[in-house]
């Protein structure tokens, strides 16, 4: 079976200044192996301080931002990949006038936890 996916037919959620789209997941493919995600910060956003067990890797496609990792904050641009240590507290602010948009690839999260995070699903691109 081939699985395409893409922000505009895939599960998504949308939070105070930012957007964010599993393209591939538990959800969507039955695979606990990887997960990945796009996500696309307003000017001025910031998706929200929080941890998790997995281990991640932003790449930065777009835009300017400001990654935090614990008490430590790095600026990063358009063609940077951050790794995030499991259990970390992360976060990452839009620090441009551009929307700001990473890929993110982990491990699998569990299908209940990728519902919660990704609740909706479109299948026309308007969120």
């Amino acid at each position: 079976m081939i699985l395409i996916t893409n922000q505009k037919n895939t599960r998504f959620g949308k939070y105070d200044g930012f957007s964010t789209n599993l393209l591939i997941g538990r959800a969507n493919s039955d695979c606990d192996e990887i997960s990945i995600q796009i996500t696309d910060i307003e000017p001025k956003g910031m998706q929200f301080m929080h941890s998790h067990p997995e281990a991640q890797c932003y790449y930065i496609i777009h835009g300017t931002g400001t990654i935090i990792i614990d008490d430590e904050e790095a600026e990063v641009m358009e063609g940077d990949a951050v790794f995030i240590p499991g259990n970390s507290l992360h976060g990452i602010k839009n620090a441009g006038s551009d929307t700001l948009k990473y890929l993110t690839a982990n491990k699998a999260f569990s299908r209940d936890k990728e519902l919660q995070t990704w609740p909706r699903f479109t299948d026309s691109g308007n969120q």
